[in-house]
């Protein structure tokens, strides 16, 4: 409503003035103020007002406060000293008289009671006339709203309240308008208001003369209230959306394929997303709050990593290992950069990629590419230097029992013979090895294993090596035939060197389940197992590296590594354990062939 079309009246002014002077008998007034000029000039007018017409004033102050007050009196020609000494005047702490009538930081009925209303009785009982007038100004509420304390502070006005029922006084408050600064204010501002018979705006409003000036600023006010509710109806809105979208990226981090963390200046981890928690296979409670330097395998590459970010650099595909829960090892690269504000580091924003399959990948294929290498450039040797082989061979075999030579010359020749035979036999691997075919065809391992058992059959007699077969069954794999015999002929070649004096090798073949490459897999099993001298511990991680041997004078070191390069190129695996039996020790190397569906059991 326009205040253009309404009356005013001598009796109702529009806009009112604040009287400080003015004080009723039972009035309970608040002032807000910006400055403490303010209050000050304010509070001495009430007090001052009183002391002169006689009354009696409270004042319950911070020490600033009365001290300022105190001055302001005196400018004005009062002497509150001797209105002290008569009981007019009287000036208290505000903390500590509200330490005397709290109980564990909140107001107690009793104590304010007893305690204030024998200061307003002695203050009505010094006061001069007959009217016994006593006006009093406390802060102490506005201790308690500074402290957070808002309930305590308005059960304190209620408590002046209840006590102006009894005694009578005129009652002001004060707050710092600064206290109310907040849209949550506003409702505990109107209840500070509710306890309150009067209120006195702060300066800005007050200090103006006019009716037209303060109209004006009720106007103005009016449009800054109109202004801010639109402002908050907006900022609602901006933050409605905002949450809306933290929710989103938070839901996109959280959910993300790659790992994503936050870390803080202390290098504590202060979030981290379900990827990396997966991958790393850590539950939250054992990850988020430790130090991000337990994780990493290498503690000087993370000191790098580390102070990389503290001289603000944005890092890109940084390569570290980090811990997992089991004990493996992830390799990952990180790309990391950090926040800043005001010079000072908040946190790291890291994203992590499992790189470890790639890295795995990569290290095969280059493997691979250098096997690949080296079998193509032994075939091309192998295959040069078998033809001039043949033909040197057969002139030493034709040259030991000639009879134009004699035992000397027969014996070099016989020896040279066994020499050549040895340099043909590894260019036969290489290129047994190394062979190209066009495919594999189905080869039945039973008769693989009797074929080359049949070879050494002469060489197991002549050494009292007794034979214990178990190959109760057949079966298909796909594989070539020479390739798979030479496997088996380098197997038991090897255990009959190692029972020079006699021994018992066992044979067999079964049918088997077993884990290959992450996967359960149907396939066969060969055991060769010999009761000879075993293989030392100390050399039994090499026994599969090409060129070692524990035979100097006979073995080429190719044997066990062509035997496991052709295993491997069936999907199988060779393996080999040493056991003591007895006095004897036993060695057994297990071939795994999978069948992929081609066993056929023969009884």
């Amino acid at each position: 409503m326009s205040t253009m079309n309404t009356p005013a009246s001598d009796s109702a002014p529009l806009a009112p003035v604040a009287n400080w002077g003015d004080h009723e008998s039972h009035g309970h007034s608040v002032q807000f103020y910006a400055e403490d000029q303010s209050l000050i000039d304010g509070l001495s007018r009430l007090v001052g007002t009183a002391l002169g017409s006689g009354d009696a004033a409270i004042v319950i102050a911070t020490k600033a406060h009365r001290e300022a007050l105190a001055q302001r009196l005196k400018t004005r020609g009062l002497d509150i000293l001797k209105a002290g000494m008569h009981g007019r005047y009287i000036a208290l702490d505000a903390a500590e008289t509200l330490a005397k009538l709290s109980v564990d930081g909140w107001p107690d009925a009793a104590r304010f009671a007893k305690l204030m209303g024998d200061i307003v009785t002695q203050a009505q009982a010094a006061s001069e006339g007959g009217k016994s007038r006593v006006v009093a100004f406390g802060e102490m509420v506005s201790l308690l709203w500074a402290q957070g304390k808002r309930e305590a502070a308005i059960y304190l006005e209620q408590l002046w309240n209840d006590l102006a029922k009894t005694h009578s006084f005129s009652l002001r408050c004060a707050y710092p308008i600064g206290s109310f600064g907040s849209e949550a204010d506003s409702e505990p501002f109107l209840k500070v208001c509710a306890e309150h018979s009067s209120v006195i705006p702060s300066e800005s409003y007050t200090e103006l003369i006019t009716d037209e000036a303060r109209l004006r600023n009720i106007s103005h006010l009016q449009q800054q209230a109109r202004a801010l509710e639109t402002e908050r109806a907006e900022r609602k809105q901006a933050q409605k959306s905002l949450q809306r979208r933290e929710s989103e990226l938070t839901d996109i981090l959280e959910n993300a394929v790659e790992g994503v963390q936050q870390v803080g200046p202390d290098q504590t981890i202060l979030w981290t997303n379900k990827a990396l928690l997966n991958f790393l296979g850590y539950p939250a409670e054992e990850y988020v709050g430790h130090q991000l330097s337990e994780f990493h395998v290498h503690q000087h590459v993370f000191e790098d990593f580390w102070t990389k970010l503290m001289r603000r650099e944005d890092i890109y595909d940084f390569p570290a290992e980090l811990r997992c829960r089991d004990g493996s090892i992830k390799q990952v690269v990180i790309h990391s950069n950090g926040l800043w504000e005001n010079e000072k580091f908040i946190h790291t924003r890291c994203f992590v990629r499992d790189v470890t399959e790639r890295k795995r990948l990569e290290q095969s294929l280059r493997n691979s590419e250098k096997n690949a290498a080296m079998g193509q450039m032994a075939a091309i040797m192998a295959h040069e230097i078998n033809n001039p082989l043949e033909t040197v061979t057969n002139v030493f075999y034709l040259l030991r029992d000639h009879p134009s030579l004699d035992d000397d010359a027969r014996g070099l020749a016989r020896i040279a013979n066994e020499e050549m035979a040895r340099v043909r036999h590894i260019a036969k691997q290489t290129l047994a090895f190394y062979r190209d075919s066009e495919s594999p065809v189905p080869v039945s391992m039973r008769l693989v294993l009797e074929d080359v058992l049949d070879a050494f059959r002469r060489q197991m007699q002549s050494s009292r090596v007794t034979v214990q077969r178990k190959i109760d069954i057949d079966a298909l794999v796909l594989g070539f035939p020479v390739e798979l015999r030479q496997v088996f002929i380098n197997l038991i070649g090897n255990a009959l060197q190692a029972m020079p004096d006699g021994g018992t090798l066992r044979v067999s073949l079964r049918q088997c389940l077993e884990w290959t490459h992450g996967a359960e897999r149907s396939g066969i099993r060969i055991n060769i197992t010999d009761t000879g001298m075993g293989i030392p511990v100390k050399i039994r991680h090499r026994i599969f590296e090409p060129f070692f041997t524990t035979k100097a004078d006979k073995g080429t070191g190719l044997g066990l590594w062509v035997s496991r390069g052709i295993v491997q190129k069936l999907n199988g695996t060779i393996r080999f354990r040493c056991t003591k039996w007895r006095s004897r020790t036993m060695t057994s190397f297990a071939v795994f062939i999978p069948t992929d569906g081609m066993s056929v059991p023969v009884e």
